[in-house]
């Protein structure tokens, strides 16, 4: 606490820091000020040049010119400072000269920074941009060239020639606020940074200006008091292109990551699809064989069978189709999500895909069906894929149809597209349920329902076969009552897709 209390008494005072002050406005004061601010010029423009050599980007080289200018105006002057305060020659011939290049090195300095910061909003018109910049930079050097002449020829006084100076340091300092108002600000990051920086930098001329006018100088107070300002708008400005190179390796790191995610991404579906192939091509080759020699004990080519081998015989016929049907599906989503599957696009009848199998296992489940095709119903499509999409279809309804219940096929078509519609007589599903029927792998929390077997890939692949067509599927559930499928395919060429 002593420590504390000895600190705020000698050190954090209002006199010390009026003392520090003035020590800034003097010329040892003004050197000190200006050799920080080389620093930081420095760093910004070693930053600035760093990430212009690994984008080049024409912001940052407008960036890296105004703040090199401003770095150029800041090295003369203190070389200049310098040898006043250390050296032999003090330059006080040179003293209104002197005073001139300053003010306009400063001037031509903030052009450059100013446009270089509301370059984005006018990225658009580049060249346009450019002409009024160099307009600018024209008028700045005339209007100074003209003034200093003015000068030296008696026809204007210091204070005037000076008052012209603060004036045109004030509009390039409120240039950047009216010509954002009229471009497309939302393009440049941390703008709020970037003007509150340039406001502050206009405080100093703008108070000196306000105290030549009513005083005819400029009030050594606000001299004193003026003294943190422009090197604290540089600092929100360095700030601001700091965030903005920091926001561009962000960028980089993230976009590198996502890269590297995609890239491990399909590496991982390149493995996948050889993996199923794989384990498909092995898996066919032994249920073949296991369905050959099943077909010959049905036919009892190795003897008579019993009552109770006949019933375990057609369990294993039926797991085995099951395990068949299992596989042709993973291949044929695998397939699709792969797109290497194309469309032969024809015209058939559709009841050339409605196979009379699943009417048969329909009645061996106790199921009637209700067929309303009718005799010849031309359509158009992939007629391979199409059954794909009925087998499916008609095999879920058995499977969710309740003993004694009907399936009801039916059809339409008009100009521009044909329809065909399987309505179970199932227990119906939930609203909420609906959305998520064709994800792979999904299946209904239904108690009824998870009874069955399978692994809800049927549906996903009427899906895909259907959006391959640029056609939809249309569910209707009324719970207790059933589920109506309606797949609606538009007419098409008769041409390869």
């Amino acid at each position: 606490m002593k420590l504390i209390e000895l600190l705020n008494r000698y050190i954090f005072n209002l006199e010390t820091f009026h003392n520090f002050f003035y020590f800034l406005g003097t010329p040892a004061g003004e050197l000190l000020k200006r050799s920080i601010e080389l620093i930081f010029f420095t760093i910004i423009i070693y930053m600035i040049v760093s990430e212009f050599k690994r984008n080049k980007k024409r912001r940052y080289k407008y960036i890296i010119i105004g703040f090199f200018s401003l770095f150029f105006r800041q090295f003369i002057m203190s070389m200049i400072l310098f040898s006043q305060i250390f050296g032999i020659y003090k330059f006080d011939r040179f003293g209104i000269a002197i005073f001139y290049v300053d003010n306009f090195l400063e001037s031509i300095a903030l052009i450059l920074l100013v446009s270089s910061f509301i370059f984005p909003a006018f990225k658009d018109i580049t060249k346009k941009y450019q002409k009024t910049v160099l307009v600018s930079l024209y008028f700045v050097v005339i209007i100074s060239l003209l003034s200093y002449l003015f000068y030296k020829t008696g026809i204007i006084n210091y204070k005037f020639s000076y008052v012209v100076m603060l004036l045109i340091k004030i509009i390039i300092l409120l240039s950047p606020f009216y010509m954002l108002h009229h471009g497309k600000s939302w393009r440049i990051t941390h703008r709020f940074s970037i003007l509150l920086g340039f406001f502050i930098y206009l405080l100093t001329p703008l108070l000196y200006f306000i105290s030549m006018i009513i005083y005819g100088y400029v009030e050594p107070k606000i001299i004193v008091s003026q003294q943190p300002l422009p090197f604290i708008a540089l600092l929100l400005l360095m700030r601001s292109v700091y965030l903005t190179l920091v926001d561009k390796a962000f960028l980089k790191t993230r976009l590198k990551k996502s890269e590297e995610e995609v890239k491990h991404e399909k590496e991982m579906s390149k493995l996948k699809d050889y993996f199923i192939s794989l384990v498909s091509h092995e898996l066919r080759t032994p249920i073949t064989s296991m369905k050959l020699y099943l077909s010959l004990m049905e036919k009892k080519q190795f003897g008579e069978l019993t009552s109770k081998q006949k019933k375990a015989l057609n369990t294993i016929i039926n797991e085995n189709n099951r395990l068949g049907d299992l596989i042709n599906d993973l291949l044929t989503i695998n397939k699709m999500e792969s797109k290497k599957i194309y469309l032969n696009i024809t015209d058939f009848d559709l009841n050339e895909i409605l196979d009379k199998l699943y009417f048969n296992l329909a009645k061996q489940n106790g199921i009637t069906v209700k067929n309303k095709t009718p005799i010849r119903f031309d359509v158009s499509g992939d007629k391979v894929r199409l059954k794909q999409v009925f087998v499916n279809l008609m095999n879920n309804a058995i499977k969710f149809s309740e003993k004694g219940t009907t399936i009801e096929l039916s059809c339409g078509k008009n100009k521009k597209e044909w329809h065909f519609s399987v309505k179970d007589g199932g227990v119906g599903i939930p609203e909420e349920e609906i959305p998520k029927l064709f994800d792979k792998f999904y299946q209904v929390e239904n108690v009824v329902i998870r009874k069955t077997q399978g692994i809800g890939l049927g549906l996903s692949i009427v899906k895909h076969i259907v959006d391959r067509h640029g056609g939809k599927v249309e569910i209707v559930s009324d719970m207790g009552k059933g589920t109506t499928f309606t797949v609606r395919i538009p007419f098409q060429n008769n041409n390869g897709k």
